[in-house]
């Protein structure tokens, strides 16, 4: 079990105001979390999947996702934290008994990725210690400062991250201490390795590769593989 997925799924989707969290949603058929386990159940550098869910949805994944689908890489479905990192806390703390080479950190809420990024990263972590997807920024950024712009940003050094987002397990282990992240907070796992000083890699992203935050990001998605 040298590549293994996290799929971070235990959010309750507050801005997308549902009683159904997002990613159990369905378009064409199957939930979005099914999409993005798909994604690396069919990815030959991908050995395992570990899933984070909500407490209340885990006999659910199991049942109605992982078995109806037949998903054979996944091996546990696990119980999130309050925030996103608890929940990959969680996930790295079941991991240290199968001691992974690699670890891709997913949103369970990007149900549509490029099955490609998963090899260049796997590649790129050959030579560094993490590696990221990121997508150039076609809008212009501004800075601002209470209620006025103080500076426009220049956009050639901007970029979105996105997930799968790879890492050296050994050195993400050493790195994700509860107190740490704790006071950082991250939203993404990368944080860690910047605050570090250690390179990150990044890997331009330029297929499709949404999160689904609010209704209208679900509709536009909904759209979007409609027509493809």
């Amino acid at each position: 079990m040298k590549n293994v997925a996290i799929i971070v799924a235990a959010g309750k989707g507050k801005r997308f105001k549902s009683k159904l969290p997002k990613q159990y949603l369905k378009i064409n058929g199957m939930e979005v979390i099914a999409h993005a386990i798909k994604n690396f159940e069919l990815a030959d550098d991908i050995d395992a999947i570990l899933l984070v869910v909500e407490k209340r949805y885990i006999d659910t994944v199991k049942n109605k996702i992982v078995k109806k689908y037949g998903f054979k890489k996944v091996i546990d479905v696990l119980s999130g934290g309050k925030e996103r990192y608890d929940s990959v806390y969680n996930a790295i703390s079941l991991l240290k008994k199968y001691n992974p080479v690699n670890i891709f950190i997913h949103d369970g809420a990007r149900p549509f990725f490029d099955r490609n990024l998963i090899k260049k990263i796997k590649d790129e972590l050959k030579n560094y210690y993490a590696c990221i997807p990121v997508k150039k920024i076609a809008s212009t950024v501004k800075h601002i400062k209470g209620n006025f712009i103080e500076k426009t940003e220049d956009r050639n050094f901007l970029r979105i991250a996105h997930t799968p987002q790879g890492f050296n397990f050994k050195k993400f282990i050493e790195f994700y201490d509860k107190k740490v992240i704790k006071k950082i907070k991250p939203t993404d796992d990368a944080v860690l390795f910047e605050k570090k000083g250690l390179k990150v890699k990044m890997i331009e992203d330029e297929k499709m590769n949404i999160k689904i935050t609010t209704k209208e990001d679900f509709k536009i998605l909904k759209k979007i593989v409609k027509r493809s």
